[in-house]
C-alpha cells in the first residue's frame, strides 16, 4: 500500500482481453453494520473470473475489481460483529455475484460468510478453496445428497470446482467416476477416483449406466445434457453449475424419464464453508495448486486460466505474510535444497547470522544449507507454532535429519526490514526419547487442542503477564509466581521439568538451591495473541558461557497454561563475529 487510506487493486474500465486489466489505487474500504474488513493474502482465480472479466456475465458493472474468493486476516469489524476480532485469520467466499471484489489488498464482506481459516493449511491453499469448493458441496451434498454407495459421475474432474467434488464425493462413501484427459487419470486416482475415463477416445455414453448423480461444469446445450441424461438411472439427479438457459421442453422430457434436474448458482454460505473447513481439518480434501501469480500478474492468470488445460485452481498472491516466507525459506534450503528463495527473501547484503555454526551473509546461507542438505539428504521440517510480532517472526519447528530419529526442537527466529529477512537466531535442542512430564516436546494439550494462535486482541496483556512472570520467578527467583501467574491445569514440554504447576515448584526450587549464583537475562520476548516467547541467557555458574534458551508460553484466562522450551550451549567459538542473542 501507498498509505493507510489507498490499496492496490486489479481494476478494469471495459470488457476484453486479459490486458483490460490493470493495476491501480483504489480507496481502502472500511467494514460496514455487520461485515469485516480483510487484508487480503491469497484469492482464486476462476471460470466466473474470466468469464466476467471478458463481457457482462454474471455482473454488469464498470470499473470493477474481480475476485470472490477470500483468505486473509480481519483487519476491523463493522458494528455488531461478534464472530471475529481483528487478527483473526479467515476464508470465505463473498456473496455471488454481487459481492465481488477480492482481487484487492482489502475487502470488506459480511461477517457470515467467513470462518475460520483451518490451521494446517496456508493462504495459499485456502484462497483456492472457497467458490470452487462451495460449488461441489452445494451440488453434491445440498442438492443431491449424495450417499455412501452411489454412483457419481464427475465431468472436467481435474479442474477447479472437479477435483474438490471427487474428494467430497469420496468422503461422502460414493463410487467416484471422473472425466478427463489422460494425462491427468493418475492425479485424479491420488485423489481417490474409483475409475477414469479419457474423454478424448472414450465415448462416456457407451461405457457407463445406472449412475445416481451427474456433476456437469461443462455442458452449455441440450445435445451435451444429453448425455449425461442417458447415463443416469430413473431416480438419478443431474446438477449443472453453469448458469445457461434451459428451455420447458428439455426440462419436460428429462422429467419424463425420472430424471431430476437442477442448475446451481453457487450462495456465499457459512455453513457450507464450515463444512469445508472440518473435511480440510481431517485431510479429507486439499486444493491442488496449480500456479500462483502475485496480485499484479493477474492478466497473467487469466491468460492460463482461459487455456481450459489447468489442473486444480489458480490463485493470486495478495501478500506474502512474514511467517510464509520464513516458513517457505526454511522449507526450501533445508527440505528441497532450494536455495534460489534466499535471493528473494534475505537481504544480500547485510543479513546477520546468530547461529555459531553458519558465517553471516546470504551466499553462506546457501553454501550452508547446501552442506546440509548434502549430508541430510532426506531431512523433513514440520513447523508447529509461527508467532508474528512486528518485525519478528518465530518458528517452533520438528527437525528430522534421519528418519526414524527423535530429531531436533528447534526455534527459529527472523528479524525483517523493509520486506525482507535480515537477521537470524535459533535454539536448537535434541529430542530426548524420554521426558521428565512424559510429554513430548511439541504436542498441544491444553484445550482448545491447536497449533494455532488465538486470541490475538489480548497479545498485549498476555506479553505483559508473561514478562512480568518470567522476571518475578526467572530473574528474581520467587517461586510464588508459580502460585500467581500459573494454572491448575499447566502442561509441560521441558524434556527435564515434570508436569503441573507443584512439578514446575520443585523442579525450579532445586534448581534455584543448586545453582545459587544462577542468572537469567531476557533478550526479547515475542508475542502474538495467546503465544508468548522469550529468548534468554541462561548462566548456571557466574563466569561460564550459559546457555541460549527459548521459553514458549500459552496464556489461557489470565493464566500459563502450557510451556514449551529448547535449550542449546553458548560454545567458545562462532563461525561468525555475532554472540547467539
Amino acid at each position: 500500500m501507498t498509505d493507510t487510506e489507498s490499496m492496490r487493486a486489479i481494476s478494469q474500465d471495459t470488457y476484453g482481453a486479459p490486458d483490460v486489466l490493470q493495476e491501480t489505487l483504489l480507496p481502502k474500504p472500511a467494514p460496514g453494520v455487520s461485515e469485516i474488513l480483510v487484508a487480503v493474502h491469497a484469492s482464486g482465480v476462476n471460470p466466473t473470473d474470466w468469464g466476467n472479466r471478458a463481457q457482462s456475465a454474471t455482473i454488469a458493472r464498470l470499473p470493477l475489481v474481480l475476485g470472490w474468493d477470500v483468505s486473509g486476516v480481519v483487519e476491523a469489524v463493522g458494528v455488531g460483529v461478534t464472530l471475529f476480532k481483528p487478527g483473526d485469520e479467515v476464508f470465505g467466499m463473498l456473496p455471488y455475484p454481487g459481492g465481488v471484489g477480492s482481487h484487492a489488498e482489502y475487502v470488506t464482506g459480511p461477517a457470515r460468510v467467513f470462518t475460520h481459516k483451518p490451521a494446517g493449511i496456508d493462504h495459499v491453499q485456502a484462497g483456492a478453496l472457497p467458490l470452487a469448493a462451495l460449488t461441489a458441496y452445494q451440488a453434491l451434498v445440498d442438492t443431491a445428497g449424495v450417499r455412501a454407495g452411489q454412483r457419481v459421475l464427475i465431468h472436467a474432474a481435474a479442474g477447479g470446482v472437479g477435483h474438490l467434488a471427487v474428494q467430497i464425493a469420496k468422503d461422502r462413501g460414493a463410487y467416484v467416476i471422473g472425466t478427463a484427459s489422460a494425462a491427468k487419470h493418475d492425479f485424479l486416482r491420488s485423489l481417490g477416483a474409483d475409475e477414469v475415463i479419457d474423454y478424448h477416445s472414450v465415448d462416456f455414453t457407451e461405457v457407463l449406466s445406472d449412475i445416481d448423480v451427474v456433476l456437469d461444469p461443462v455442458s452449455r446445450d441440450s445435445a451435451a445434457r444429453a448425455r449425461s441424461v442417458a447415463v443416469l438411472r430413473p431416480g438419478g439427479t443431474l446438477v449443472s453449475i453453469l448458469p445457461v438457459p434451459v428451455d420447458a421442453g428439455e426440462l419436460a422430457a428429462i422429467a419424463e424419464r425420472g430424471i431430476r434436474y437442477e442448475s446451481l448458482l453457487v450462495e456465499a454460505d457459512q455453513a457450507g464453508m464450515q463444512a469445508i473447513a472440518a473435511l480440510v481439518e481431517t485431510g479429507a480434501l486439499r486444493a491442488h495448486v496449480e500456479a500462483t501469480f502475485p496480485l499484479a500478474e493477474a492478466a497473467k492468470a487469466h491468460m492460463l486460466g482461459e487455456t481450459g488445460r489447468t489442473t486444480g485452481k489458480i490463485v493470486l498472491t495478495v501478500r506474502d505474510s512474514k511467517a510464509h516466507v520464513a516458513s517457505q525459506l526454511l522449507h526450501d534450503v533445508f527440505v528441497l535444497g532450494d536455495t534460489a528463495i534466499v535471493d528473494r527473501v534475505v537481504r544480500p547484503d547485510s543479513y546477520i547470522q546468530h547461529n555459531p555454526l553458519a558465517p553471516d551473509g546470504a551466499d553462506a546461507l546457501k553454501y550452508f544449507s547446501g552442506a546440509m542438505r548434502q549430508q541430510f539428504p532426506q531431512a523433513a521440517f514440520e513447523p508447529r507454532r509461527i508467532i508474528t510480532d512486528g518485525d519478528l517472526v518465530l518458528l517452533h519447528s520438528r527437525y528430522v535429519m534421519v528418519p526414524g530419529t527423535e530429531g531436533l526442537a528447534v526455534f527459529d527466529l527472523f528479524r525483517f526490514q523493509d520486506g525482507k529477512i535480515a537477521e537470524h537466531w535459533d535454539v536448537i535442542q535434541e529430542v530426548p526419547a524420554t521426558t521428565a512430564s512424559g510429554n513430548d516436546m511439541f504436542a498441544t494439550l491444553s484445550e482448545p487442542r491447536t497449533d494455532a494462535v488465538g486470541q490475538r486482541w489480548f497479545t498485549a496483556y498476555h506479553k505483559e503477564l508473561v514478562t512480568a512472570f518470567v522476571d518475578q520467578l526467572l530473574v528474581r527467583k520467587d517461586l510464588t509466581a508459580i502460585d500467581a501467574y500459573v494454572g491448575a491445569d499447566y502442561h509441560e514440554h521441558s524434556p527435564n521439568i515434570s508436569d503441573g504447576a507443584a512439578g514446575l515448584k520443585a523442579d525450579l526450587g532445586s534448581y534455584f538451591d543448586k545453582f545459587p549464583q544462577s542468572s537469567v537475562t531476557p533478550k526479547r520476548v515475542i508475542a502474538e495473541g495467546d503465544l508468548v516467547a522469550v529468548h534468554s541467557h541462561y548462566v548456571d555458574t557466574p563466569g561460564e558461557r550459559g546457555r541460549s534458551v527459548i521459553d514458549l508460553f500459552r496464556v489461557r484466562d489470565a493464566r500459563i497454561v502450557e510451556h514449551w522450551s529448547s535449550e542449546q550451549a553458548v560454545p567458545e567459538t562462532a563461525a561468525n563475529d555475532n554472540t547467539m542473542f
